[in-house]
């Protein structure tokens, strides 16, 4: 067991908005001692106070883009054009320039979310120029440098609440595990894909499946979350199963998981009935299928179809702009809705629905 009395840090951590509990739940199942101090729901903001031996175990998360040490909290920011000079302040108290090095470069990421009279670039440059002159009045020399630079200060902008450290994951973000060698046009990404395998309850050594897996991200995240599982990667489009090959090769997964061309609305036939524990998916939306209304025949194909897949207490994932759709089609087919939730996905607010076969 660690000391009692080592040092610990408040991290910011930041991940897909609508995701807040789940990311702050696998902090205190995988980082020993954790607590979560605050949740900034509808931001993908989660403050944790980390004890020193468990920082490094942030960066196995799986639900997280970010962690950021954080150095400064200032509340009350105003949304005028006073805030700048708020958040410069807040920049020059905040000892930050004491982590760059002399002669070193840093950049500023800054983030805004919420109704002010300036912008991200104004909040990135006013906390850059705060960093500077407090390093110059110590005799020092630090340099901004946008690529590549040795750390990366962050300074995002949550409503009134400002909060400033160094990046613990510097310019990269940890939701790319890798090497993405084909880039699917409407990919998920592997953190929410994550995040969808917890809601629909998945344990290691059931069948999983995503019967519309584009470049495979569904099923390359459960390959990499479960050792013992049975995964099927499955679309009716040729190309992207064998990018979605290429990219289980990248990751390391191929071996462990089912490539397989076939059409979503008859998973039933191709898979056999009762045959699947789980299912997560990212089904087509309008933009993909060129209108509405071929969304939801699809749904209305694919819905009855998922609930003769499932086996008895099998469970399902889904994320759509077509929640309410998901939902009648569910109950239609004999399927309990047990929770949905609204998340951030790339630049559209979508659904996620999750429900359950009856039985098992």
């Amino acid at each position: 067991m660690a000391p009692p009395t080592a040092e610990t840090y408040q991290v910011l951590l930041t991940g897909n908005p609508g995701t807040e509990d789940v990311m702050a739940l696998e902090a205190e199942e995988e980082l020993y001692a954790t607590r979560i101090l605050d949740v900034r729901r509808g931001h993908g903001r989660v403050v944790a106070s980390i004890p020193q031996w468990s920082l490094e175990r942030v960066y196995s998360m799986r639900s997280i883009h970010s962690a950021i040490l954080l150095h400064r909290v200032a509340r009350g920011i105003s949304p005028g054009p006073e805030g700048l000079d708020e958040i410069g302040r807040a920049a020059l108290e905040s000892g930050l320039h004491r982590f760059i090095p002399d002669g070193a470069t840093f950049a500023v990421r800054a983030i805004r979310a919420g109704n002010h009279s300036f912008h991200s670039p104004d909040i990135a440059r006013v906390v850059g120029d705060s960093i500077a002159r407090s390093a110059l009045a110590e005799g020092r020399s630090v340099r901004v440098r946008l690529s590549s630079p040795s750390i990366v200060i962050e300074a995002h902008l949550i409503e009134d609440t400002l909060y400033l450290g160094v990046s613990l994951s510097g310019s990269r973000s940890l939701h790319r595990r890798g090497v993405r060698v084909y880039d699917h046009p409407a990919a998920l990404k592997p953190t929410l894909a994550y995040v969808m395998l917890r809601l629909a309850q998945a344990r290691d050594g059931e069948v999983i499946a995503d019967p519309m897996c584009g470049g495979g991200t569904v099923a390359i995240e459960a390959a990499l979350t479960f050792v013992q599982s049975s995964i099927i990667c499955m679309d009716k489009n040729a190309a992207h199963i064998e990018g979605a090959k290429m990219n289980a090769a990248a990751a390391r997964v191929s071996r462990r998981v089912k490539f397989l061309v076939g059409d979503a609305r008859s998973i039933h036939e191709l898979l056999g009935r009762s045959s699947i524990d789980v299912v997560v998916s990212n089904p087509p939306y309008g933009i993909r299928l060129g209108s509405p209304s071929a969304v939801r025949g699809l749904y209305r194909d694919f819905v009855p179809s998922l609930a003769e897949a499932l086996s008895p207490g099998g469970r399902a994932a889904l994320i759509t702009t077509e929640g309410a759709l998901i939902q009648r089609l569910a109950g239609n087919a004999g399927l309990r809705v047990e929770h949905t939730r609204r998340v951030r996905h790339g630049d559209l607010w979508a659904t996620i629905v999750v429900v359950r076969k009856p039985g098992g």
